[in-house]
């Protein structure tokens, strides 16, 4: 039988495209994906939330807030602040609530000399040094220290506690055979790692000596700083208005926010609780929990009327309120922004620091929840851009791919060209001509 001789296979040659056809049609293509992609991510990131910030009716003259607590809770219907806003709150959160009221007085104090001021830190809970109570690391603590289920932090430097009662010693060591410390809790008092729970009721203030008020008739508490200096008078900013002058007898003491020495003088933004101290509640020296003691219970107040540097009671618009971040109680830039935001506002008081004091923003509607940032001008501006630039970007790159379709043609050799006008190419209107010639000359052999 004869042998069937194999049909030799043509290798199929794509020809060279023309790059330019080629890279705009590609580029089109992809920025009409990433447009609509676009569109459909900014629809939950942006325009919900901007529609949102519309219609709040949110003021953006800011008030005040100042944290009253900070909880930690593994049942989150709502967070002060989320890392990601497109993924629900899962696991513990932090819920904030504060005190709203509105703006104390600005004031400047002129002439002042005789300076001075003074930090008064608590403890700083995320860099304190820990020991954990397992392994012998606490068999040497001496002094006052907070536990908390056997992690032990230090206080003796910044606080000194008055306590009468006390729980029977233990001695602390990761021994076999001896009692260990690792389930301490509250407020231990140790020596050489022998610790005794320190039962209520104790009181502990802040190590905050030696403050020095004598020659002062001006103090400024502003959080965890005080401020002294012998001033001549005190006018409400941008006003000549005098509220006080070097002649009076009494001390001028308020609590501030924001607290700047300036070439003019002292300025003071948001005074609250001003008072006026006699010169013989102070001695020379004085303490921090003295101070703040004083600034509200005197009830010399600095003006008759409530109207400058009023009691904090006077400005109060709502307690309890809960605090986030901003309406969606999120961020979507993943640079742990939540983290220096908890740690910033969160500050309840709790660790005898200053309690949180800061800006924040409410509509007169719901005064339940606060806003720490809200910028309508802002907020405007990204929805316009956003909105605009990948809208733009689809129509153009949808409008250019339909042109090319329209003018864009392959060939019997599959490479793309831009059609001609006038129907076909030169090659096939040669081949016509030619063929009337042929058939001219036929005719005249014909007629011969």
């Amino acid at each position: 039988m004869p042998k069937h001789k194999k049909t030799p296979v043509e290798d199929l040659v794509v020809p060279p495209q023309n790059t330019k056809i080629c890279g705009t049609i590609c580029m089109c293509q992809m920025t009409a994906v990433l447009s609509c992609v676009a569109l459909v991510y900014l629809s939950v990131a942006i325009y919900m939330p901007s529609i949102r910030a519309f219609k709040s009716g949110i003021s953006e003259d800011p008030v005040m807030c100042t944290t009253t607590r900070a909880v930690t809770t593994d049942t989150c219907d709502w967070g002060s602040c989320g890392e990601w806003c497109l993924s629900k709150t899962s696991g513990s959160c932090v819920q904030i609530y504060v005190n709203l009221r509105r703006n104390g007085s600005n004031l400047h104090f002129a002439n002042c000399t005789n300076m001075a001021n003074k930090t008064c830190y608590g403890i700083d809970q995320e860099n304190a040094k820990k020991y954990r109570c397992i392994a012998d690391e606490c068999k040497n603590l001496t002094g006052t220290f907070n536990c908390t289920a056997g992690m032990c932090i230090n206080i003796t430097d910044a606080f000194e506690c008055i306590f009468r009662n006390v729980d029977p010693p233990l001695k602390c060591s990761g021994r076999r055979g001896k009692i260990t410390c690792k389930e301490m809790d509250g407020l231990q008092n140790c020596n050489r790692g022998t610790c005794e729970r320190i039962r209520t009721p104790y009181n502990c203030d802040r190590r905050c000596l030696d403050i020095p008020t004598r020659n002062k008739n001006t103090i400024i508490l502003s959080g965890d700083r005080v401020y002294l200096s012998q001033c001549h008078r005190a006018f409400i900013t941008g006003t000549d208005q005098e509220i006080w002058n070097e002649n009076h007898s009494d001390i001028l003491m308020a609590s501030c926010y924001h607290v700047e020495n300036t070439s003019v003088g002292i300025q003071a933004v948001d005074c609250i609780n001003g008072t006026l101290l006699e010169k013989s509640y102070l001695s020379d020296l004085t303490n921090f929990t003295y101070l703040s003691y004083l600034s509200v219970t005197n009830t010399k107040l600095l003006d008759d009327t409530r109207t400058i540097a009023p009691p904090e009671l006077d400005l109060l618009i709502a307690n309890e309120s809960k605090l986030m971040i901003n309406m969606e109680g999120c961020v979507n830039t993943l640079r742990d922004e939540c983290k220096e935001f908890l740690r910033e506002y969160g500050k309840d008081g709790t660790d005898h620091n200053a309690r949180g004091r800061f800006p924040c923003f409410y509509s007169e509607e719901n005064v339940e929840v606060v806003v720490a940032r809200f910028n309508l001008e802002r907020t405007y501006r990204e929805f316009l851009v956003a909105s605009v630039v990948p809208s733009v970007l689809f129509v153009v790159s949808c409008l250019t791919l339909i042109l090319c379709q329209r003018t864009v043609e392959v060939g019997d050799d599959a490479k793309m060209r831009f059609k001609k006008r006038g129907g076909g190419d030169g090659r096939n209107n040669g081949d016509k001509d030619n063929s009337i010639g042929d058939s001219g000359g036929g005719d005249h052999a014909m007629a011969l």
